[in-house]
């Protein structure tokens, strides 16, 4: 009698697959944008700073629990996570007061994941979008709605998961805020410099959204409080 031997059967977690499938798409985009455009590389840390900011934002975005709520628990859910991100937004100057004369749309060709840089000043408002800090920045508003929700949903007692995640993130904001100040210079940026990330400012600022997407997330403390 012949036996047959079967290999166990596993699988990578869905958050590494996730991961694995926002570098790919990541890397066929980069190589997209540097063939029709005439955008440079920059140093490997100095590129890898978008790329972890991305696929962070992808994988807590697809992987957080989405608690229940009404219409209107939505709706009020939602209107927090947009105020988030548009607070954070104009805080680190990629939303603010346009000074100076009107100059329009134009767009900045910087590596990829720094650029391209879309900027607009008008008569009353200026925009500078870094494509990496638009996405993580999108990515925390609508994290912090479902934080919300959880709140919303559960009560404060209850919620106390998104109550704190809510805190984390503000908490790990702060060096987020100060790292794009200095890459976004206020409302304008860099004219064809990549802002160097050697001296951990860079650096910091990415542990610690990574740090807030993580606890917005998975909400650790939600396993302590009773449902």
């Amino acid at each position: 009698m012949t036996r047959t031997v079967r290999a166990p059967a596993w699988s990578l977690p869905a958050p590494v697959r996730t991961g694995i499938t926002a570098l790919g798409v990541q890397s066929a985009l980069a190589l997209l944008y540097l063939t029709l455009t005439d955008a440079g590389l920059a140093a490997p840390r100095t590129l890898a700073v978008p790329v972890v900011w991305v696929t962070v934002a992808v994988v807590a975005v697809r992987h957080a629990e989405r608690p229940a709520v009404g219409r209107s628990g939505a709706i009020v859910s939602g209107a927090i996570g947009v105020a988030y991100a548009v607070g954070l937004a104009w805080l680190t100057g990629a939303l603010g007061p346009a000074m100076g004369v009107p100059t329009g749309l134009d767009v900045v060709l910087l590596p990829p994941g720094w650029g391209p840089v879309v900027r607009y000043r008008g008569a009353e408002l200026a925009v500078s979008l870094l494509p990496y800090r638009a996405v993580g920045v999108a990515a925390l508003g609508y994290l912090v709605s479902l934080s919300a929700r959880d709140v919303i949903g559960n009560g404060l007692s209850a919620g106390i998961g998104g109550v704190v995640a809510l805190g984390s993130c503000a908490s790990c904001a702060l060096p987020l805020v100060t790292s794009a100040v200095g890459a976004l210079g206020g409302a304008g940026i860099g004219l064809g410099a990549v802002p160097s990330v050697a001296g951990g400012t860079y650096l910091f600022g990415t542990l610690a959204y990574v740090l807030a997407a993580w606890v917005l997330a998975a909400r650790p403390l939600d396993r302590y409080t009773t449902r």
